[in-house]
């Protein structure tokens, strides 16, 4: 059975369902806040991991960009 090429794929449905859901019935009390500490340790792996798989080549070509850094940390917070 084929899938029409307008319809998106399961994963795209599933998160947009999850938002909706989340849109419609907000958590509250308790559970909010043990989902508020679990997104704040799944971003922090996420990011993690996405480091931890950068070569060393990459870490130093991307630390020699320290004007670049400036500009951002500039534009941030001052």
């Amino acid at each position: 059975m084929s899938r029409s090429r307008l319809l998106p794929d399961n994963f795209t449905l599933a998160l947009l369902s999850v938002v909706t859901l989340a849109s419609l019935v907000p958590a509250s009390g308790r559970p909010a806040q043990f989902f508020e500490g679990l997104t704040t340790v799944a971003i922090g792996l996420l990011f993690f991991l996405h480091g931890a798989k950068l070569s060393r080549e990459a870490i130093l070509e991307g630390i020699t960009h320290w004007r670049l850094h400036l500009l951002v940390f500039a534009s941030t917070f001052v």
